[in-house]
């Protein structure tokens, strides 16, 4: 048995005993005070403030329940007092190293870390989805608002078109019966009666428009006119532009072709001067050298007699392209040499 709950219980006595024997005296004490006179009671005055003693009997009835309850408190504590603990002595940490404990924190902090992280994007997510869904709500519920409106606005539109209609065809009916009594009125008493001025004013306003559309139409008149003078003028210029160019290119090839005349006649001339030489040449003198000897030798004269008869056919080319302008020149050089430089084969060719 432990020694320390024998101390305890003995103190427990001793005070329990202690608390008889105050109770006893307190008991002892409200009889006495019972016995007092009844005067006790009455409040006595002095200087500044008043003093009322109180009820002796019912401070002591009190003063026993608070100590009972006090008793009762201690009483409860003992019974429960826990008692000693009996635990074999070990070593703490399991057989789990140090290294292993702080691998298993380190991964427990980082899962902490990771799952907190993926609660605040679940957080941020449900947050961002619920205001959205606010935001489609609010939306969905302007649209409707816009929607209702514009319908009554058009409903509105047709209420007021419907009545302006009604108005118009009103004030028409009016009008017309008004322009039907006036129709019916005597023809002495509308010729004795004047114009109204409605009407000065609608004659006038008439006489106006004629006017002006009189004068708008001369005017197109006039416009019409000058346009078409000077669309005149314009093409009358033209023509005599292509006139001038016509001439002048007609001028240049006629000069061009007597030139070539010219140069072509002189060459003739001295080839049928030089042609009865050679042969006498040829038949009576020998073969000399050729770097030595003045005469042209047939390979010579065959260049010659070419270029003659390029020289000729350019110059057809140059009457064809005179006569037939519209033609081009390297079709017309297609024609000559197909013709072999005879104009009037070409020309008729091109005629036809």
């Amino acid at each position: 048995m432990n020694p320390n709950r024998c101390d305890d219980i003995r103190n427990t006595g001793a005070d329990r005993g202690e608390n008889e024997t105050q109770m006893d005296g307190n008991e002892n004490y409200s009889r006495n005070q019972n016995i007092q006179p009844q005067d006790s009671r009455n409040p006595r005055h002095s200087d500044g403030y008043t003093m009322i003693p109180p009820n002796e009997s019912r401070r002591s009835k009190l003063l026993r329940m608070s100590q009972k309850e006090q008793d009762d408190l201690q009483r409860w504590k003992e019974e429960h007092r826990p008692g000693p603990i009996q635990q074999a002595p070990e070593r703490l940490g399991g057989a789990v190293s140090l290294e292993e404990v702080r691998q298993r924190q380190q991964a427990g902090s980082y899962r902490s870390k990771l799952q907190k992280k993926l609660k605040q994007e679940d957080m941020n997510r449900c947050r961002r989805q619920a205001e959205e869904e606010e935001n489609q709500r609010m939306k969905d519920k302007q649209r409707e608002k816009a929607n209702k409106h514009e319908l009554k606005k058009k409903q509105e539109e047709e209420q007021r078109k419907e009545l302006y209609q009604h108005d118009l065809l009103m004030k028409r009916e009016a009008h017309l019966q008004k322009l039907e009594r006036s129709n019916t009125v005597p023809m002495a008493a509308s010729s004795s009666t004047p114009t109204s001025s409605w009407a000065r004013g609608h004659e006038y306003r008439e006489a106006r428009k004629v006017q002006e559309e009189v004068s708008l139409q001369q005017k197109k008149d006039e416009q019409r006119k000058k346009s078409q003078l000077l669309e005149e003028k314009h093409k009358q210029e033209e023509e005599d532009r292509k006139r001038q160019m016509e001439n002048e290119r007609l001028r240049v090839n006629s000069a061009f072709l007597d030139r070539l005349e010219a140069r072509g006649s002189g060459r003739a001339s001295e080839s049928l001067s030089c042609t009865p030489e050679l042969g006498n040449v040829w038949q009576t003198e020998e073969p000399q050298d050729p770097a030595s000897s003045p005469v042209s030798f047939p390979s010579q004269l065959h260049t010659d007699s070419a270029a003659e008869e390029d020289t000729d056919r350019e110059r057809v080319v140059m009457k064809l392209q005179s006569m037939f302008s519209y033609c081009d020149r390297e079709y017309l050089e297609d024609i000559v040499s197909q013709c072999n430089g005879n104009y009037q084969q070409a020309y008729d060719l091109l005629s036809a």
